[in-house]
């Protein structure tokens, strides 16, 4: 029950959650997507994709988790990106007073490209498997890019996020609405 004039609706730092029903949709998505990886890989009986495919899932969960979101500011927060600020508090203590490096944005993204490109692989000859799987994480990444990313590039304030050049759109977008008002 908030108190002391907190809305419901917001996180422990005084910013907006984000939308739940938002955040369903997009786990939805997510999801969807995973089982139809998990479905055309195991039908098309590609045992090593899904190795790979898992490996990346471990890969993505573990390492770029402290090397990237315990130095965030949204560390411990319900965040728009899959709420893995929350998921990481539960992992590994805040990291005070160092940047993301090289090696977090590094992980991340071999992480992530195993994670989309694998089956992609793994179905590639099987082009009804292959639309389905595009089409539902072509929903997860728009989802990404326009609730996630916007929100990031609109009110984060740490500068090695200018590296992601979503961030750069979205804060670039930001600040020209701010001037033409």
């Amino acid at each position: 029950m908030p108190g002391n004039g907190e809305r419901a609706d917001q996180s422990c730092s005084g910013e907006e959650r984000p939308s739940p029903l938002i955040m369903t949709l997009r786990f939805l998505a997510f999801a969807l997507a995973g089982l139809e990886a998990v479905r055309g890989m195991l039908s098309e009986k590609k045992f090593r994709h899904l190795s790979a495919w898992l490996g990346g899932w471990a890969l993505f969960l573990t390492w770029p988790r402290y090397l990237i979101c315990s130095r965030c500011e949204g560390y411990g927060e319900m965040c728009r990106s899959y709420y893995l600020g929350k998921y990481t508090s539960s992992l590994f203590p805040r990291v005070e007073g160092k940047e993301v490096g090289r090696l977090g944005i590094f992980l991340e993204v071999l992480s992530l490209s195993a994670v989309f490109w694998v089956p992609v692989l793994a179905l590639r000859r099987n082009g009804r498997a292959l639309s389905r799987y595009l089409a539902l994480m072509q929903a997860v990444l728009l989802g990404q890019f326009f609730h996630a990313c916007r929100w990031c590039g609109t009110h984060a304030n740490q500068g090695w996020k200018a590296v992601c050049p979503a961030h750069r759109f979205w804060k670039a977008r930001a600040s020209r609405r701010a001037s033409s008002a």
